[in-house]
């Protein structure tokens, strides 16, 4: 936020509406405003905006402030409402308190923001029937549907979005995705996997693919229980493209995000090996570390500014859970890859839903052969290609798959 004269410039978030006086502003991020005070008269804005440093643009903050006014002199004087409307420090959130408290150490506003809205409700599913039939599922409900409660036929008229994360991630894939959703009016579901993210890790229940699905459905159906749109990036659109061929009574449309189809590795075999668990473990402490969270950072993003200390942060978070590393060897123990792997093989042409495929053009974690599999195999599909972007577009050009998504929703 700078300020000349008689002139403020600042940059904003969403919208392009404004009204003189005690304005409201809104615009595109990155986009420049400039609104002039008039001659003898004092202008007061209440701008929601993103604050930039060198590291990070932070998230939207109600930031009040006066524009310069006239002295009895005849020179400008700034006049701040508030003094710190230029603070580039986190606003104060409270976090649930089954997060790690390595939450505290985020300093995106935006991650932190959406952390605090994460919730864990409880899932009623033969999964969980080992420790009594209940499981706490981890989400980001629509800001209408808070406190979550079960869900009726018809609970909303709009329709709704459930996001799937990718491989060991969570919901906070979509952090910057959600604040532009949202914006637009529309409603979305962020849900942690089980076994991934901030979802109930308990001892002694199934991991595997076909266990992640189970519980999943059973979420949609106590909570959401209409006909959704479901996107997943990269192994989410592996477990994406399941759960729609599995459940087409959930799912009205499949958005599919540089999706893991595993079109590069060989037939998977009629058994997977079992993995022994000391060397699963071993696996977990890597992939766990923070020098592999930075190189996989590095990877995920075209534009590797975005690669931050901050981003490992986000990405490793959930690895700090109880029982993080029991539920991802119980998976890989199983045989969870090679089980995904031969199921989304064999479903790609059953897929009935209408199906977009984004792609970020410059994926350095996934090749084309992933989409060019999808594209031969589902029926009824679209493709949109995002530019100046790498394996998560929701996170490095959140509004150009909004956009996308809109268009092909006709929304």
């Amino acid at each position: 936020i700078s300020s000349s004269k008689t002139n403020l410039r600042f940059r904003c978030n969403t919208g392009n509406t404004m009204a003189s006086h005690a304005m409201s502003v809104r615009a595109n991020v990155g986009s420049h405003i400039q609104i002039a005070a008039p001659a003898n008269h004092s202008l007061r804005c209440s701008v929601a905006c993103p604050l930039r440093n060198s590291r990070r643009v932070s998230t939207l903050r109600r930031v009040s402030f006066a524009s310069p006014s006239i002295t009895s002199r005849g020179q400008t004087k700034s006049r701040l409402v508030s003094s710190n409307a230029v603070s580039t420090e986190a606003a104060p959130v409270t976090f649930p308190t089954f997060l790690p408290s390595e939450v505290e150490e985020l300093e995106d506003p935006v991650a932190r923001a959406f952390a605090a809205r994460v919730q864990r409700v409880p899932v009623e599913t033969s999964v969980a029937a080992p420790v009594g039939g209940s499981l706490g599922v981890a989400c980001v409900p629509p800001v209408n549907r808070v406190p979550l409660s079960k869900a009726t036929e018809g609970k909303s008229a709009k329709t709704q979005i459930m996001f799937l994360h990718g491989f060991d991630s969570s919901c906070l894939e979509f952090r910057r995705l959600f604040p532009a959703m949202e914006a637009q009016g529309m409603e979305g579901w962020a849900v942690d996997l089980l076994g991934w993210g901030f979802t109930e890790m308990p001892n002694g229940i199934d991991y595997s693919p076909a266990a992640k699905r189970l519980v999943l459905y059973d979420f949609w159906k106590q909570y959401i229980n209409k006909p959704m749109v479901l996107m997943g990036g990269s192994i989410g659109g592996a477990l994406a493209i399941d759960f729609a061929v599995e459940h087409p009574d959930a799912v009205e449309k499949l958005i599919l995000v540089d999706p893991q189809v595993f079109a590069s590795l060989p037939p998977p075999p009629d058994s997977p090996p079992a993995m022994p668990a000391p060397l699963g473990y071993l696996g977990a402490a890597v992939l766990k570390s923070v020098p592999l969270r930075w190189l996989a950072t590095y990877q995920v993003f075209k534009n590797k500014s975005e690669a931050s200390r901050d981003a490992v942060r986000v990405g490793r978070l959930h690895c700090l859970q109880d029982n993080w590393s029991y539920a991802l060897v119980e998976y890989m123990g199983c045989g969870g890859p090679i089980l995904l792997q031969r199921d989304v093989s064999g479903k790609l042409p059953l897929v009935q839903q209408e199906t977009l495929v984004v792609w970020g053009k410059q994926d350095e974690i996934l090749d084309l052969s992933n989409l060019e599999m999808c594209e031969r195999d589902i029926k009824n599909v679209s493709v949109k290609y995002i530019d100046d972007c790498g394996h998560q577009p929701h996170v490095e050009q959140p509004q150009a798959l909004l956009d996308a998504i809109r268009e092909w929703l006709k929304l």
